[in-house]
């Protein structure tokens, strides 16, 4: 008897053992986690780093509510604060996650809030293992059903910009815009109703959320909801080799040094290359001339690089014409004419992280002259035309986020320099209608008007027969 009741309760504890194992299943996603990288994904991607994004802007109430509805957490942050973000794996999509077109595998995270108390970072609270799909919603990193979230699949860049446009009607109606530079792709939206505007800035090789701006009008929530922050992980890759596409080139190009020693000729033509190896950041060129005008702070760290040009053969890049190794920013933009007065920006824009400051310091040194400044989400163009004096007229488009080069177009009488790095293309102006030929617009009213003529004199004609014959 002792050994039937030790049996029925071991048989008993082994199946409420069972029935919990089934429910913890159950809690969590219904696949273990990959941690292989899905194709789809960018394959370098690192799964044990933490991703530091700095809050800028934070305002609302965020109630974190998983896909059953029900509240997590009502969780906080702050301007100065911070969102950490770890990724544990990729697992099955949540089958309650219905109204977001990205599918399995999807990445999942840990998403920890921290606020700035008086200058000190305090955790307030962590979500574990949630998946992308539920970032995004809570987070208001999406619109529709384009849930994009902290990372985006990387496979097919084409095919991810149709299905963000194709997000513009349905619940949540409104104008999308997509922008692409050689690094990075941006999304905008703005709701009709004016609820929802967010524009999301994705890398385009990792695929991972760089900048965010997001907000919705109080509609269930009274307060509403904001948030902007940018990613601190994120530099650009200096181990990368940086290519530009020469489209115009004229006049002659002598190279000298801060001395006004020649150094060498060099030169290019359409089709013809420059490449840019960057170095790293250094100070002012300890050699440039005291007397020299540079707009930048001298305590200001700038790009330096190995530049190589070359011309366009009929078998291919002919050269280098000229190759130079660690030369700085400034010195490549006064030789090459990337620049206007002491704003020599060249190949990369110092501290373009101001955009307010940079901007500031252009318009400074513009004089002689005039520079107009417009910018896109992703871009910041500068165009200059100099007045009185030497000719020119400089135009330049740099990367927001890394200052880079992406278009040059200057004209230094009789000087002219036109190329674009590879990977990114002049935004498509839009086609001015054809002006009425005015010629065939008139040629009605010249014939009614010689008919007319005709019909008088005829009149006149016979008018003054009559009159003879009545005399």
């Amino acid at each position: 008897m002792d050994i039937m009741n030790k049996k029925t309760t071991f048989l008993s504890i082994f199946a409420l053992s069972l029935i919990f194992q089934g429910l913890f299943l159950v809690s969590t996603p219904n696949a273990k986690a990959n941690q292989e990288i899905p194709e789809n994904f960018y394959q370098d991607l690192n799964l044990n780093g933490t991703y530091v994004y700095n809050v800028t802007k934070f305002g609302g109430d965020l109630n974190w509510v998983g896909f059953n509805r029900a509240s997590k957490y009502n969780t906080t942050t702050n301007a100065g604060g911070q969102v950490r973000l770890n990724f544990t794996g990729f697992y099955e999509k949540d089958q309650s996650d219905m109204f977001n077109l990205f599918e399995s595998p999807m990445p999942y995270m840990d998403v920890e809030f921290i606020e700035n108390q008086a200058g000190v970072l305090v955790s307030n609270h962590t979500f574990s293992n949630v998946s992308n799909g539920e970032a995004a919603f809570n987070l208001l990193l999406g619109y529709n059903m384009f849930q994009s979230g902290f990372l985006l699949p990387t496979d097919n860049l084409t095919n991810l910009k149709e299905q963000a446009l194709t997000q513009d009607s349905g619940f949540m109606a409104g104008d999308i815009n997509v922008e692409e530079t050689c690094n990075f792709i941006s999304f905008d939206f703005k709701q009709d109703s004016g609820a929802q505007n967010t524009t999301l800035v994705y890398e385009k090789r990792s695929g991972m959320l760089v900048w965010a701006r997001t907000n919705m009008i109080p509609i269930t929530d009274p307060i509403g909801f904001s948030l902007e922050m940018f990613l601190t992980n994120y530099s650009l890759d200096f181990d990368e080799l940086y290519v530009y596409n020469v489209s115009q080139f004229e006049g002659a190009a002598f190279w000298y040094d801060w001395d006004f020693n020649y150094i060498d000729t060099w030169t290019t033509n359409p089709g013809g290359l420059v490449t840019i190896n960057f170095t790293d950041y250094y100070l002012k060129d300890p050699g440039e001339p005291v007397w020299g005008t540079d707009a930048f702070p001298s305590t200001l760290k700038r790009a330096w690089f190995d530049i190589e040009i070359f011309y366009d053969g009929f078998f291919g890049p002919i050269g280098p014409t000229i190759s130079l190794k660690n030369i700085s920013n400034r010195e490549a933009a006064l030789q090459m004419g990337i620049g206007f007065g002491g704003f020599q920006s060249g190949y990369m824009v110092p501290s373009i992280k101001n955009i307010t400051f940079i901007e500031e310091l252009a318009q400074a040194a513009a004089n002689p002259g005039e520079v107009i400044i417009t910018e896109t989400e992703l871009t910041i163009k500068f165009s200059y035309d100099q007045i009185g004096g030497f000719e020119q007229k400089t135009h330049l488009i740099y990367e927001k986020h890394t200052g880079l080069l992406l278009w040059v177009d200057t004209f230094i009488n009789p000087y002219i320099l036109e190329m674009s790095i590879i990977g990114y293309s002049l935004p498509e102006t839009p086609l001015q209608p054809t002006p009425p030929d005015e010629t065939i617009s008139l040629f009605p009213l010249l014939f009614l008007g010689i008919m007319i003529t005709g019909a008088l004199i005829l009149i006149t004609w016979r008018v003054s027969r009559k009159k003879k014959g009545i005399q």
